[in-house]
């Protein structure tokens, strides 16, 4: 017998990167931003790990496609597994605006992010990564 458990959703998470060194969080809205994760759940922290992972990959496959980063924000979600034991079932990244000018090198560095975060790599879920152009 397979026991259920009823689906909970995680986030969103925030995390803004606005073209300085220092990262910032926010959640539900996006409005407030702290320089660090909001107090929370463990799982919500570590949505603010993955999407502070996925804006170090961007700067780093943006720094080696030679291409000028310009601010975006991460958004993170996450679904939990309706079976035990408690796992996420998903999680949802998405780059809110472009991180470069071209739109076609934006995609290709996002999809790069995504294969350099050392987070999303080790979670056992499925992650997904997407653009949003703003």
């Amino acid at each position: 017998m397979v026991l259920k458990v009823k689906p909970k959703s995680f986030g969103p998470v925030f995390v803004i990167y606005d073209g300085t060194a220092q990262l910032r969080y926010g959640s539900g809205g996006g409005t407030d931003s702290q320089t660090h994760p909001a107090d929370g759940s463990p799982v919500e922290t570590m949505l603010a790990s993955l999407g502070a992972c996925i804006v170090r990959s961007v700067e780093w496959a943006a720094s080696q496609n030679k291409a000028e980063l310009q601010p975006f924000q991460v958004k993170v979600t996450a679904v939990k597994s309706a079976e035990l034991p408690g796992r996420l079932e998903t999680a949802a990244v998405t780059v809110i605006g472009a991180p470069a000018a071209d739109a076609e090198l934006a995609r290709k560095i996002v999809k790069q992010a995504k294969s350099y975060c050392t987070v999303s790599n080790s979670m056992n879920t499925e992650v997904s990564v997407s653009l949003e152009a703003g």
